[in-house]
């Protein structure tokens, strides 16, 4: 159902995960394979997108959504209910009173996603723990997916990718002291000092 060899962009957000490969916040690719959500709020457009592909497309798809994702885990939002980023700002202002706004919720993800990378290099994690299976990057032989992989090259290129988006470091995915400004978070890169 969840297998990272079709759902490729899955694949690298269970590679980049904080806590482990986990499929809640993720980006799901099967969404992209007909209309689909609507991702035009985010600024990344529609339009159908195959399941396997792992393009930077796919890669700025994941880039956008995972702070909502990681908002939905901050206030405890369940992701199985249908509701669109619109509907999650409308449930904020009217239990909170706060007039907040679509970017502002993505801000309090990012932060959030931004600090466990910064707990998890503080322990010790590097870009090299960001990886998958080695099994993931074995083809089926036989079945509806036969010869269908990630290999370690396209899963490298989607990391870079993503941590240059996410304004991280492209080799090792440490945030930029830009960004950890931008988020108001640059008093957490002393915790990284005595890495």
């Amino acid at each position: 159902m969840h297998e990272p060899r079709l759902k490729t962009v899955l694949g690298v957000g269970y590679a980049l995960s904080p806590t482990g490969a986990d499929h809640c916040h993720n980006v799901h690719d099967s969404g992209f394979v007909k209309n689909g959500p609507s991702y035009e709020a985010l600024g990344v457009g529609g339009g159908p997108i195959p399941a396997a592909d792992l393009s930077d497309r796919k890669v700025r798809i994941l880039a956008a959504q995972l702070p909502h994702r990681h908002f939905g885990n901050c206030v405890c939002l369940c992701n199985f209910v249908g509701w669109g980023y619109d509907k999650t700002v409308e449930l904020v202002r009217a239990t909170t009173g706060w007039n907040t706004t679509l970017q502002e919720v993505s801000t309090v993800g990012e932060r959030a996603m931004t600090l466990a990378r910064i707990f998890n290099l503080r322990e010790g994690f590097t870009a090299a723990d960001d990886k998958l299976p080695k099994r993931i990057h074995e083809a089926f032989v036989t079945g509806p997916l036969a010869g269908v992989s990630i290999t370690p090259e396209q899963l490298d290129e989607a990391k870079r990718t993503y941590y240059e988006m996410m304004g991280w470091d492209g080799e090792t995915g440490v945030p930029l002291r830009g960004k950890m400004k931008q988020l108001d978070l640059e008093w957490a890169l002393d915790l990284l000092q005595d890495k």
